[in-house]
């Protein structure tokens, strides 16, 4: 019953529980044995008082209910048990009505009275409450009995407040097991949840060292393996310093989203038209700009200025990347030539690599395209995004990476002047609705 829950709350909430539903079961009994009494008192007027101590006994559990207070718990006690003694000494006052005092609309104050064990804080407490509400039930059920103004019927307990007594109580005994229970399996549940978010802290930073290393170390070995005999390009040299400058540091994992905005600028290889602020502080611009100083030609098109509604991590992941894929143009495809395609909606931005070169088959070949499994599909996995791969041998490859984006804010269309302009053939179309003229489409380019 209580599985889940903290340690400091199981108690609590139990408690809570049992009383709204003692609480209500005592409102039951009390609203069945007004209605039951207006039903008789039109035939025998004498019972009207039994409503009004019905209603009295009421009003504290009301209080009690909203707030749970020793001293309400108290007061209800004590106008119970003389609600139960004028209760039950008026109904079985009326001759000929009720042979018996067992009887049930007799037990109904008595069963309301018991109910107020339920608000007890521990298992023990509500025992003890109930207890004395029985007994003091009882003891007022007796007094009515024996001060009776029909002598002949006997005390008898009647089995409903017992059971009413007995079901209680059992319930808060075994609410008190389960909650000992409980508290010995918190530890183990904590435990449990601790064990399952530590994996899942090492597999991301297993994940994310895997790809650094592949976007460091590993790339750089082959740029170096692959450049001409003699000394290095610029580009290379920029991009050897930047790379020890990341693995200089001892703490390269946790440090690295605030040394991307630090690292060296690659040479900017873009002439007319000027790069815009927000393309050219991407990390896809950068990533695009380091693959261009190894000697690849990158054509980019689309929608460059989508990506500043990308955040600074998912910027730099995407950056990485479209950066392992040009990567991988430069090492296996063949060919010197690569085109960057950007496409954005209002959820989600899209980059699609495309290559004319030898392709692979990603099946045959992922095994050993460590790049490609961490530096670019569980690194836009991460994100929420995903990863499409289209390749064959010899008819080159695409792979488009969609990731989810800010959505866009719109912004307002200027008002159009409400006089009226003359119309030129070709440039205005005429509104014949209100005189006024708005701008021929056209169409982009």
């Amino acid at each position: 019953m209580s599985l889940g829950l903290p340690g400091h709350l199981v108690q609590r909430t139990l408690a809570r529980a049992i009383a709204r539903a003692a609480h209500w079961f005592a409102l039951t009994c009390f609203s069945a044995a007004i209605l039951s009494v207006s039903i008789l008192s039109l035939s025998t007027p004498e019972l009207w008082i039994t409503i009004v101590v019905v209603a009295a006994m009421a009003a504290p559990l009301i209080l009690f209910t909203r707030h749970r207070r020793i001293p309400l718990a108290v007061a209800y006690l004590l106008v119970g048990t003389l609600g139960v003694y004028v209760f039950t000494a008026t109904v079985l006052g009326v001759p000929d009505v009720f042979p018996a005092s067992n009887m049930f609309l007799v037990a109904l104050p008595k069963m309301a009275l018991v109910m107020v064990g339920g608000a007890g804080s521990t298992a023990l407490a509500g025992v003890l409450w109930s207890t004395a509400a029985f007994l003091l039930a009882e003891a007022a059920a007796l007094l009515a009995i024996v001060g009776a103004t029909v002598p002949y019927q006997p005390y008898q307990p009647d089995l409903f407040t017992l059971s009413t007594y007995l079901v209680l109580v059992g319930v808060m005994v075994l609410a008190g097991i389960d909650r000992r229970a409980s508290n010995a399996a918190q530890p183990a549940i904590h435990r449990a949840v601790q064990d399952g978010a530590n994996r899942q802290l090492r597999d991301a930073l297993d994940t994310r060292a895997i790809a650094l290393l592949n976007d460091t170390t590993v790339s750089q070995l082959v740029a170096l393996s692959l450049a001409e005999p003699g000394a290095l390009s610029p580009g290379l040299k920029a991009s050897l310093r930047d790379t020890l400058t990341t693995l200089h540091d001892t703490n390269w994992l946790a440090d690295i989203d605030a040394r991307t905005t630090t690292s060296p600028q690659p040479t900017v290889h873009e002439q007319a038209p000027t790069p815009s602020p927000a393309w050219r502080s991407s990390a896809v611009y950068t990533a695009v700009e380091r693959c261009r100083d190894r000697g690849l030609k990158v054509e980019v098109t689309g929608d460059r200025d989508a990506l500043a509604r990308l955040d600074a991590g998912s910027d730099r992941d995407v950056g990485l990347a479209v950066q392992q894929c040009l990567v991988n143009v430069i090492l296996h495809a063949g060919i010197d030539s690569a085109e960057l395609a950007i496409e954005s909606d209002r959820t989600t931005i899209s980059l699609l690599i495309t290559d004319a070169g030898r392709g692979f088959t990603e099946s045959e070949s992922a095994s050993d395209r460590l790049g490609l499994r961490q530096s670019v599909r569980r690194r836009i996995e991460q994100l929420g995004g995903s990863v499409l791969i289209w390749s064959r041998p010899g008819a080159g490859a695409s792979v488009r990476l969609t990731v989810p984006a800010e959505t866009p804010s719109i912004k307002p269309k200027p008002t159009l002047p409400t006089h009226h302009t003359p119309v030129r053939p070709g440039s205005l179309n005429a509104n014949p609705a209100n005189g006024n003229a708005t701008p021929a489409p056209r169409n982009p380019r």
